[in-house]
């Protein structure tokens, strides 16, 4: 044993043989040993952290599940609050729900909920906190770049399926957690911005430990300069994705996103692939291309492909077809007919590509998908019937698209119009009038959105397109309570803030459908519609607006159709928030469930009313358990 350990046993792949080299060198430098094995053992100890988190919250989203169906499956019955109840248990839920969903912390010019806020302060210090734990050397050297310079770097490559998988549209993360990609996508920035950090501290430690000819040697070799490259990448990806670059140039991110990324996984792979780190990078492919896959065969069967193999299509309806109606100055409608086995949730998005309007030919825009699945008032319907609302007859912007055999799923998007494809799109759709129809493709459906049924009151707020999100809720609770499905729901507030009135012309002939038979005694409704227009930045009370007085001045006649149903109102003036939700939480006794999506002002005031209106020790005498679900517009 004294012959062999004498002589440095040959250098391979292996983390043992790479530990008894050196254990070979512990004379020369013994810190080399314990800072090697703490290396490869402090990567690992994360991920047992981390997939332990993971699992507890996969295990409250599937408790969760059951409850939501358990109590969908109960009878709405009003109750009314009492004295306190310790046994509670809603209450305190309730208390977590306030702390962690509806209490915001504001960074600049980035708003995030203390969820949001407190898991990316958590990885942070987790991950730094194993990247300089026991650094100190057998000689007293405080922070040694022995310890930390190559252990930094094992942390990082142990992370990069973490990072790629946040990214991905189709991932198991979403399965397990409920957690729909795009809020995964806010941990997904967190991580790689961590992992940038983490990274510059591998490379500077490895120099200042190396020196600098030992540097300028090793920068001959393909390993170093590719990991340099890689670094580089990373960097070049974080700054690229800061909001303010990000949302002026969501096209280009997009395309640079794509080849870096793809720079920063081959240069890492090539940097690692002489040890034994490669099993960490390897699976970040593997994630890759298994989401691009998945993303390929949706997109084909989505999109018909699958009829074309069967000879069942005619290739000339091949892509899809987009119809495009410019509803007012802001607002645009798309509808596209989907093949008959394209189902969806509601509250879903759908990524809509046109070619003719896309700079480069994978250009794809994540959307809301404004209508419900196999909805009862849907335009097959109509076509079968063979009978028109009085919107139709009369032209309007709903005048039904014809669909064609095998194509009768109709999917509604409305875009709000900002500037690069949406201000293109309504370039092209005008061109040609007020309505227009383009060859298009979708991909989706994506996102895991909040379940409405089994609440006993549920609250819907949308601003301006945010109504994409709600308005499907909407419908979804009142085809539940029209066939029976939902029992639990008693009452649905649905508050809409738009900027002109010309903008209800895109729900109201859905909207017409969806209450001429519905029966009042088997759910209570409220819909309030306001228009914003010249009015002031202020919560003050909005006005019932005279639809009688005031159609010739312009805009309302689309209205008409609602204001004949008695829960329908159309005020002028923004919403007051506030008291919306302290009446209804007032009232309401059992769960509520609380949908926002707009921009960051209308979902901050939902929080704050919330937080006013709701208490633990309310919810003991009996109050309604509220929860939260914001749908918001960017991101950190």
């Amino acid at each position: 044993m004294r012959r062999f350990a004498s002589i440095p046993p040959p250098m391979n792949n292996s983390t043992l043989t790479q530990i008894l080299a050196a254990q070979h060198a512990a004379k020369l430098n013994p810190d080399k040993v314990p800072s090697i094995q703490r290396g490869y053992a402090y990567p690992l100890q994360i991920w047992y952290f981390l997939a332990s988190f993971i699992a507890l919250v996969s295990i409250a989203h599937f408790s969760t599940l059951l409850t939501d169906r358990l109590r969908a499956r109960k009878t709405f019955s009003p109750g009314e609050r009492g004295a306190l109840v310790l046994r509670r248990l809603p209450a305190a839920v309730h208390v977590f729900r306030t702390v962690a969903f509806r209490t915001t912390v504001s960074l600049g010019g980035y708003t995030l909920n203390f969820t949001e806020f407190f898991l990316g302060c958590a990885y942070i210090a987790i991950i730094f906190t194993w990247a300089f734990i026991n650094t100190t050397s057998l000689e007293g050297e405080r922070f040694s770049t022995r310890y930390y310079a190559n252990r930094s770097g094992l942390i990082a490559a142990s992370q990069f399926p973490l990072l790629i998988a946040l990214g991905m549209k189709n991932n198991i993360l979403t399965f397990f957690t409920g957690i729909s990609f795009d809020k995964l996508n806010l941990l997904h920035r967190v991580v790689a911005r961590v992992l940038c950090v983490l990274l510059w501290i591998h490379g500077g430690g490895r120099i200042t430990q190396a020196g600098r000819a030992e540097t300028l040697k090793d920068f001959e070799e393909g390993w170093f300069r590719w990991g340099f490259v890689s670094t580089i990448a990373l960097t070049m990806l974080c700054f690229l994705s800061m909001r303010p670059i990000r949302s002026h140039g969501y096209e280009m991110f997009i395309v640079a996103h794509f080849f870096v990324a793809v720079i920063l996984l081959v240069g890492s792979y090539i940097h690692t692939q002489d040890t034994s780190e490669t099993r960490y990078v390897w699976p970040s492919f593997v994630i890759w291309g298994l989401d691009r896959s998945v993303r390929f065969v949706r997109t084909f069967l989505v999109n018909g492909g699958y009829l074309n193999l069967l000879g069942k299509k005619d290739a000339q309806t091949c892509p899809l077809t987009a119809r495009v109606d410019v509803v007012s100055a802001h607002l645009l409608r798309v509808r596209v007919f989907l093949p008959d086995r394209f189902s969806w949730a509601p509250g879903q998005v759908a990524y809509l590509s046109v070619p003719r309007v896309s700079r480069t030919p994978w250009e794809a825009h994540p959307f809301s998908i404004a209508n419900i699945d196999a909805e009862d008032e849907t335009s097959a319907s109509r076509t079968e019937s063979g009978t028109s609302s009085p919107d139709e007859k009369r032209g309007s912007v709903d005048t039904p698209a014809v669909p064609t055999p095998g194509y009768t799923k109709e999917l509604v998007f409305l875009l709000r119009i900002r500037g690069g494809f949406t201000k293109r799109l309504l370039d092209a759709a005008t061109a040609g009038g007020s309505t227009a129809a383009f060859n298009a493709y979708v991909d989706g459906p994506y996102c895991a959105p909040p379940s409405v049924r089994g609440f006993g009151t549920v609250l819907l707020f949308a601003g301006g397109s945010g109504v994409s999100f709600t308005l499907p809720l909407l419908l979804d609770l009142i085809r539940g309570s029209k066939t029976g499905t939902n029992p639990a729901c008693g009452r649905v507030v649905f508050v809409w803030a738009i900027r002109d009135r010309e903008q209800i012309r895109a729900v109201s002939d859905t909207l017409f459908r969806a209450f001429k038979s519905l029966d009042p005694q088997s759910i209570g409704i409220e819909i309030r519609i306001h228009v914003t227009a010249s009015v002031e930045d202020t919560d003050g009370d909005a006005e019932s607006i005279d639809l009688e007085t005031g159609v010739e001045r312009g805009g309302e006649g689309d209205a008409r159709l609602l204001v004949a149903f008695p829960f329908f109102r159309l005020c002028e003036g923004r919403p007051d928030v506030d008291a919306i939700v302290r009446t209804e939480v007032e009232a309401a006794t059992g769960a509520m469930s609380v949908n926002v999506c707009g921009t960051r002002g209308l979902a901050e005031h939902v929080r704050r009313g919330l937080r006013g209106a709701t208490s633990g020790s309310d919810v003991l005498r009996g109050g309604p358990s509220v929860s939260l679900h914001v749908e918001s517009f960017g991101g950190a």
